[in-house]
């Protein structure tokens, strides 16, 4: 069940725009923006009656609300709450007193994880970007990753990292630890981590791998949303949903950046450049995140 997850984040990420947008002195003229600005316009415009609070503040009250009943509604179809940081280290929450209190924290991990992931994706795709390319698609990407795309460029690095580590930090002090053997991917539980034993030095700068983790599964993130419109382009072209096609097409060229073809290149026969991009990114991905569980396992740290 990792799509209804995957679903709330996306629904908690368009109200977390909200904070930082004032949609009354902006006009939304791309058709990636004003879809999405309509529903959250529709659902605070239902509320503001009821709340009769500012537009952020409704905004946030709307996402501790959703991120409650994702809780409640996770724990009532028994899925067990996970946070992964490459592919092999899991956290599960806490056994406390309080069932909820972990269950909820979490929760709010989750979307945490995913936020952070997705500002990875961005900053990614801003390095591998030609400068001169600015369209709808890229001013969207702009818009959703904000308040992280205000950033001055040179900062933007900093910042992701310090935020990776801080949330590594928290998770590895706060949640159960369990390896996942990528062969079975069946889960182990931990009974000593590496992140909490050992000289104080070596737990920091495992954390700090694990950050790292973190900040590569941003590649996960890329691969997963790329997969995503591959298909749809796909599915779209075969109902003659041309409207569909395009975005699927532009939100491609976007992830791949300067590795893109151009559009009349990409209109003479079958553009397999796609998926050569996708496997890459996937061969890399793998790469990564066996090179730092590697060194977090090694003896030469314990």
């Amino acid at each position: 069940m990792d799509y209804l997850p995957f679903a709330f984040n996306i629904l908690l990420l368009l109200f977390w725009i909200r904070l930082w947008s004032a949609p009354d002195k902006e006009f939304y003229f791309n058709p990636f923006l004003s879809g999405t600005v309509r529903l959250t316009d529709s659902v605070l415009a239902f509320l503001r009656p009821v709340l009769n609070l500012p537009e952020q503040a409704a905004a946030l009250l709307l996402i501790l609300f959703t991120v409650a009943f994702k809780t409640l509604l996770m724990a009532r179809l028994n899925v067990a709450w996970t946070l992964s940081f490459g592919t092999d280290f899991s956290y599960a929450p806490s056994v406390t007193d309080s069932p909820w209190r972990p269950l909820l924290l979490f929760s709010a991990f989750h979307f945490t994880s995913f936020l952070l992931k997705f500002w990875s994706v961005y900053l990614l795709v801003k390095i591998i970007t030609p400068p001169q390319r600015i369209n709808r698609a890229t001013e969207a990407l702009d818009f959703f990753a904000r308040p992280f795309s205000r950033l001055p460029l040179l900062a933007q690095p900093v910042v992701l990292v310090a935020l990776h580590v801080a949330m590594a930090f928290a998770v590895s002090r706060t949640g159960i630890l369990s390896t996942v053997n990528p062969l079975s991917q069946e889960t182990k539980t931990v009974d000593t981590s590496p992140f909490l034993s050992g000289p104080l030095f070596a737990q920091l700068l495992k954390t700090g791998w694990l950050a790292a983790l973190s900040m590569a599964d941003g590649l996960a993130l890329l691969i997963r949303s790329l997969f995503i419109l591959i298909i749809g382009n796909l599915g779209a072209a075969l109902i003659q949903a041309q409207s569909a096609v395009i975005i699927c097409s532009e939100g491609v060229e976007l992830l791949m950046g300067r590795f893109a073809r151009s559009r009349a290149m990409a209109t003479v026969g079958i553009d397999f450049t796609p998926l050569i991009f996708f496997f890459v990114v996937d061969m890399v991905y793998r790469g990564v995140c066996l090179g730092i569980a590697n060194l977090i396992n090694s003896p030469l740290f314990q």
